[in-house]
C-alpha cells in the first residue's frame, strides 16, 4: 500500500492541485512562492497539529468571492442548507493504492468503503468545513448592502474571527467511483494509517558559536524516548536499559559516597534537641533521571585534537545540517517501527535538504536517500518493508540534476485574473507532461540537464545559446539594454538564466520549455550554406540552412535563407518561445553568418569595415571574425572592449524577453499585500487594506 495521490483545495495558492506521489521519492521544484511550503503546510495542519485550525488568509484568494457569493444566497432568502454548500472549505483529498488481492489491509481495511473486488484504490477526505447548521451565525449581524470594495473589505474582516470558532474538521472514507457512498472517520484512524513527519526548512542550525544550540542533542533525547517505550524493538530496549543501568550505579556511588560528606554540609540541629525523641534524622538522596541527564547534561560533542572535545557548534553547518537530517530520519523510522499499531504508510516531507551543502554533497543525498531507508530496515526486514515515501522540496538544480524526470513535479504560480492580483498554483507532472515527447529526446534532455543544470526549473525567464561566446556577451548586451527604454522591464533584476545548447540540440528543449511556461529566447545561428553538398558559406551566398533548430522552428528541412530573411516578428514567436537569429542591421545590408561576424557588422567603425560592398562587408567580417577563437573574441569584448554596439537580431529578442506584455506580475512574486489586523506574513495572500 502506498499513498499515490494527494489533492488540495482552497489553502492559500492551492486553490485545486493534484499531486502524483511515487512510491519512493518525489522531488517538488519551482520558483519561490509557487506553493511549495503551502503543501507541506496544510499537511501539517490536517496530519500533525492536534487540532487542526485555519484563518482567513489561509483561503485561496479564490474564495473570496465564494463567501461573498453565499452572502448574498442568504440575503436572497435561499435555505440554509443551500447556503451552507455555497461556503468554501480547506480539502485535501487523499488517494491509497493497495493490492484487492491482498489477504490482510490493516488500517486501511476502515477507509475501504467500495464493493468492487477489483477496484485497489482508497479515497480518504479531510475537509475543513463550515459546521453543520452555523450558516446563519456565520453570516449573522452583516448589513443588507450593495458588496462594495469598501463594504466587501469589511465583510472579510468580519469572517476573520468567526471562522476559527464555526469551522472543524471532518475526516471520511469515501468511495473513488461514487461521492454518495462515504463512512464518517476521525483524525486519529487517519494518522493511525498514515505516518507523517517533517524535517522543516529553518533547522535553527544558526552559525552562532557563542550560543550553545544544542539541536542534535535534542533529537538524541527523542531517539532514547522512542527507544524506551513499551512498543519499541527489542535492540532499542536493551540499549535503553543499558543506558539506565549505567546511571543506576552511577547512583548507588553517590548515595554510599557524595552523600556522606554533603551531610556534613548540613547544620547540626541537635543542639536545638532535633530530633529528639524519636524524631527521624536527616538523610539526602540524589535521583538521577535518563531523560534529564540527556536533556540537561548531555551534549554532542566532536573529536578534537590532544583529547579536547569540541562543542556541536564548532562544526561547519553544511555537516550539522546533514546529520541533523540523518539523525531525524532515524528517529522517524524508530518511532514508525515502535508504534502499538504500524501504519500501512510513511510520509516524510524534508524541506530544503541542500541547505549549507555543497553542490555534490546534494547529489549524493538525494541519490542515496532511498538506500537509507533500506539499509534502516534491513535488521527487522522480517517485519515487513518499511513503506517510507519521501516529498523533497527544493530550489536546488543540483538535487533536481540527480533526480529522473519521473519524480520531478513542478510548481508554477500564475495569475487566476487580469490584473494579476489573484495567483494560482500548478502542479505539472513531468512524467506525464512529456508523455508524447519522443523517448530519445526525453532521454538527451535528462542526460543534458544532468551533465549540466537544472536552473530552467526556478528561473523566471531563459536564454538558450549557441556556444560560450553567446554565454559571455549576452550578458552584458543585458546591461547595455537595461534602462534604454521605459516600457521594458529590468531583466538584471528578475531570475534569468542562460543555458548552453547549440543550435543541433535547442530544438529539443521545445516541448519542456512549453511544459514549464517558461519565457525564453533561443538565439541561435543562420548557418547559412549552399549547393546540393550543403558546403558552409557566407550569407549572400547561402541558399539554404544546416541549422536543425531553425528548421524545427518553420517545420521545413529545406528553407531558404532569402525566405529566412523575410520572417515577421510575428512568425519568430511561438506561445512563450521566441526564435533569433542573425539578420541584416539595416535592409539590404550585410548579414552575419555567426555570432562572431554579426558582432562585427554591427560594429562596423569598431573594426575598421564602414565601406564596402555588401560581399566585401560579409568578406572582411568573416575573416575577422575567423582571425581568432571564439572564446578569446568573446572575452576581450565581454571584459576589454566593452563599448560595442548590441547586433540586432540580439537586441530585438532583448526586447521581447523584457517585455512586460501580458505580465501583469513578475512569475512567481505575488504584489505585496498587507493583511488587515495580521501580524505575519501569509504566502500566497493577496487580502489588503483599503490604503
Amino acid at each position: 500500500m502506498h499513498l499515490h495521490r494527494i489533492r488540495v483545495r482552497n489553502f492559500r495558492l492551492l486553490w485545486d492541485v493534484d499531486l502524483e506521489l511515487e512510491d519512493d521519492t518525489t522531488v517538488i521544484v519551482g520558483r519561490n512562492n509557487s506553493g511549495k511550503t503551502s503543501l507541506a503546510e496544510v499537511v501539517r495542519r490536517f496530519l500533525v497539529d492536534p487540532n487542526p485550525t485555519f484563518q482567513l488568509e489561509d483561503f485561496s484568494t479564490a474564495c473570496y468571492d465564494q463567501f461573498c457569493a453565499a452572502l448574498r444566497a442568504k440575503e436572497n432568502g435561499l435555505p440554509p442548507a443551500e447556503v451552507h454548500e455555497r461556503v468554501p472549505a480547506i480539502e485535501v483529498d487523499l488517494f491509497f493504492r493497495y493490492d484487492p488481492k491482498g489477504s490482510a489491509f490493516g488500517a486501511l481495511s476502515e477507509f475501504i468503503v467500495d464493493l468492487d473486488p477489483d477496484c485497489g484504490e482508497a479515497l480518504v477526505v479531510v475537509k475543513y468545513k463550515l459546521r453543520d447548521g452555523a450558516s446563519t451565525e456565520l453570516f449573522s449581524d452583516l448589513s443588507r448592502q450593495e458588496l462594495t470594495p469598501e463594504s466587501r473589505l469589511t465583510f472579510l474582516r468580519s469572517l476573520r474571527d468567526r471562522i476559527p470558532t464555526l469551522f472543524s474538521t471532518a475526516v471520511w472514507a469515501q468511495d473513488p467511483h461514487d461521492p454518495t457512498n462515504k463512512r464518517e472517520m476521525s483524525l486519529m484512524a487517519l494518522r493511525a494509517l498514515l505516518a507523517t513527519d517533517f524535517v522543516s526548512a529553518q533547522r535553527g542550525l544558526d552559525d552562532n558559536t557563542s550560543t550553545d544550540r544544542d539541536i542534535l542533542t535534542r533529537v538524541l533525547e527523542r531517539l532514547f524516548a522512542n527507544a524506551s517505550s513499551a512498543t519499541a524493538d527489542a535492540e532499542d530496549k536493551e540499549i535503553a536499559e543499558a543506558l539506565s543501568e549505567a546511571v543506576k550505579e552511577i547512583q548507588k556511588s553517590i548515595d554510599s559516597d557524595f552523600n556522606v560528606q554533603l551531610r556534613k554540609l548540613i547544620p547540626t540541629l541537635q543542639m536545638f534537641g532535633y530530633p529528639g525523641l524519636g524524631g527521624p534524622e536527616l538523610e539526602t538522596e540524589t535521583t538521577l533521571d535518563v531523560n534529564r541527564l540527556l536533556a540537561n547534561h548531555t551534549k554532542v560533542k566532536y573529536a578534537g585534537y590532544g583529547g579536547v572535545r569540541l562543542p556541536e557548534t564548532y562544526n561547519g553547518l553544511g555537516a550539522r545540517n546533514l546529520i541533523f537530517i540523518l539523525l531525524q530520519l532515524v528517529r522517524f523510522y524508530k518511532a514508525f517501527r515502535s508504534s502499538s499499531s504500524v501504519p500501512g504508510a510513511h510520509l516524510i516531507f524534508v524541506e530544503e535538504p541542500e541547505a549549507h551543502l555543497h553542490p555534490q554533497m546534494q547529489e549524493v543525498f538525494i541519490r542515496q536517500l532511498s538506500g537509507l531507508a533500506e539499509k534502516l530496515n534491513k535488521p527487522h526486514a522480517e517485519d515487513g518493508p518499511w513503506p517510507v515515501q519521501y516529498v523533497i522540496t527544493t530550489h536546488s538544480s543540483h538535487v533536481a540534476n540527480a533526480t529522473r524526470f519521473e519524480k520531478i513535479r513542478y510548481f508554477l504560480s500564475n495569475a487566476a485574473n487580469e490584473s494579476g492580483s489573484v495567483r494560482q498554483a500548478k502542479v505539472k507532472d513531468l512524467r506525464a507532461g512529456l508523455g508524447d515527447t519522443p523517448e530519445d529526446t526525453k532521454k538527451f534532455l535528462h542526460q543534458y540537464l544532468t551533465l549540466t543544470k537544472c536552473d530552467l526549473f526556478f528561473a523566471d525567464k531563459a536564454i538558450l545559446v549557441e556556444g560560450t561566446s553567446e554565454r559571455l556577451l549576452i550578458p552584458v548586451a543585458i546591461r547595455k539594454l537595461d534602462g534604454t527604454e521605459q516600457s521594458l522591464r529590468s531583466l538584471a533584476s528578475e531570475y534569468l538564466t542562460i543555458v548552453e545548447v547549440g543550435g543541433a540540440y535547442a530544438h529539443r528543449f521545445f516541448d519542456l520549455l512549453r511544459f514549464l511556461e517558461l519565457k525564453t529566447l533561443i538565439i541561435t545561428d543562420l548557418d547559412a550554406v549552399s549547393g546540393t553538398d550543403r558546403k558552409r558559406c557566407r550569407v549572400h551566398e547561402g541558399t539554404a540552412t544546416s541549422n536543425a533548430c531553425i528548421r524545427n522552428w518553420f517545420a521545413k528541412e529545406d528553407i531558404s535563407i532569402s525566405e529566412l530573411l523575410s520572417k515577421s516578428a510575428g512568425q519568430m514567436e511561438k506561445g512563450s518561445l521566441r526564435l533569433a537569429f542573425q539578420r541584416p542591421e539595416l535592409p539590404g545590408g550585410p548579414c552575419g553568418r555567426t555570432l562572431e561576424d554579426a558582432f562585427v557588422l554591427a560594429n562596423p567603425s569598431l573594426f575598421g569595415i564602414s565601406s564596402g560592398t555588401l560581399v566585401e562587408q560579409e568578406r572582411v567580417a568573416d575573416e575577422i571574425a575567423a582571425s581568432e577563437k571564439k572564446s578569446a573574441f568573446a572575452l576581450r569584448h565581454a571584459l576589454e572592449q566593452t563599448e560595442w554596439s548590441t547586433p540586432g537580431y540580439i537586441a530585438d529578442g532583448i526586447k521581447w524577453l523584457a517585455s512586460p506584455a501580458q505580465e501583469a506580475s513578475r512569475p512567481g512574486m505575488p504584489p505585496v499585500a498587507v493583511c488587515v489586523g495580521v501580524e505575519r506574513w501569509c504566502d500566497g495572500c493577496t487580502l489588503r487594506s483599503a490604503q
